[in-house]
C-alpha cells in the first residue's frame, strides 16, 4: 500500500490539515498520518467515523482504503 491521496484530499478539502481530522475523530494526528501513508488499515468502527466526520456515502467508503 502507498500513500492514500484520495482520503487526503477529501481531509484537506473538509478540515485543512490532518491534525484538525484527527482531533476531531478524538485521535492523535499520528493515528491519521499511519492510515494516509498505508502503514495501517482502520478498524470497522474507525472506517465508520471517517466515513460520518468526511460526509463520504457508505457504499463509497471501500474506494478510500482500497489496495489499489
Amino acid at each position: 500500500m502507498g500513500v492514500n491521496y484520495k482520503l487526503k484530499a477529501r481531509i484537506i478539502e473538509r478540515y485543512r490539515t490532518q491534525e484538525r481530522f484527527a482531533v476531531c475523530c478524538g485521535r492523535k494526528p499520528n493515528w491519521i498520518s499511519r492510515l494516509i501513508q498505508g502503514q495501517q488499515l482502520p478498524k470497522p468502527a474507525e472506517k465508520q467515523k471517517i466515513r460520518m466526520k468526511l460526509g463520504i456515502p457508505e457504499e463509497d467508503i471501500d474506494s478510500y482504503f482500497s489496495s489499489e
